[in-house]
C-alpha cells in the first residue's frame, strides 16, 4: 500500500514542488553547507543551491555578473564584480559558494559579493 500511495502522491503533486523537494534534499545531504533559509547577514556562510537565473549589471562603468541561487529553503544572490561570464555559472547548474553575506540585496535577498564558488 504504501507504493501506492507514492505514486498517487507523485502523480497528484505539481512537477514544481517537486523539484523542490528533490533539491532540498540534494542541499541537505551536503555536509558543511548552510542552508539559505537560515543564513545570517554578516556571517562567513557557505551555501549549496541551483542557480535560476544568471544576468549582467552594469555598475558605475564596470559590469557584474549576478546569478540568484535557490535550495529550497530560500534564495541568494552572488554577485562577481567586473566580470560578463564565467564558465559553467549559467541557469540550472548546481554549486557552492562561500564568503560573507550583505543584508541588502536585490528583492531584499541575502546578497554575498565576489564569493569563491565550487560547481558540482
Amino acid at each position: 500500500m504504501p507504493t501506492l500511495k507514492k505514486l498517487f502522491h507523485r502523480l497528484t503533486t505539481p512537477v514544481s514542488e517537486l523539484d523542490m523537494a528533490r533539491l532540498r534534499q540534494f542541499c541537505a545531504s551536503l555536509p558543511g553547507v548552510t542552508p539559505i533559509g537560515e543564513a545570517e547577514p554578516r556571517q562567513e556562510i557557505s551555501v549549496v543551491g541551483e542557480i535560476t537565473t544568471v544576468r549582467i549589471v552594469p555598475r558605475a562603468g564596470s559590469p557584474s555578473l549576478e546569478a540568484t541561487i535557490r535550495d529550497g529553503s530560500g534564495s541568494l544572490v552572488a554577485v562577481w564584480t567586473g566580470r560578463r561570464q564565467i564558465a559553467g555559472v549559467s541557469p540550472g547548474k548546481r554549486l557552492v559558494v562561500s564568503g560573507r553575506g550583505a543584508p541588502e540585496g536585490p528583492g531584499r535577498r541575502l546578497l554575498i559579493l565576489n564569493p569563491r564558488y565550487e560547481l558540482l
